[in-house]
């Protein structure tokens, strides 16, 4: 994950913008395992998982999360939703990869 953060930091950094990297998360709970679980189940087990930490240095602030893999967002929602609450402003995501959507049909 360090790395997906570093390069997104110099990509935003060469395209001219000021940016930080904050670590602005940390796992309140313990999760399942999400292999296996599909879109819901994933939403559910991770639904209030993350709490932000330093609210104070993130409110108000312009947000862009960064994850190495996105599978169904639910990772990057509860991120957002734990930011959200603690005043900064989710402006973006950027991810390395994605998985190809399920479709069934």
């Amino acid at each position: 994950m360090r790395q997906a953060v570093a390069v997104a930091v110099r990509r935003l950094r060469a395209g001219g913008v000021p940016v930080v990297a904050v670590g602005g998360l940390r796992q309140c709970r313990r999760v399942a395992d999400q292999a296996g679980l599909g879109a819901r189940a994933r939403r559910d087990n991770l639904s209030g998982a993350l709490e932000a930490v330093g609210r104070a240095a993130l409110a108000g602030r312009r947000v862009v999360l960064v994850d190495d893999v996105i599978t169904t967002g639910a990772s990057l929602a509860e991120a957002a939703r734990a930011l959200r609450a603690a005043g900064a402003d989710v402006v973006a995501a950027a991810t390395v990869a994605a998985t190809p959507l399920r479709r069934r049909w």
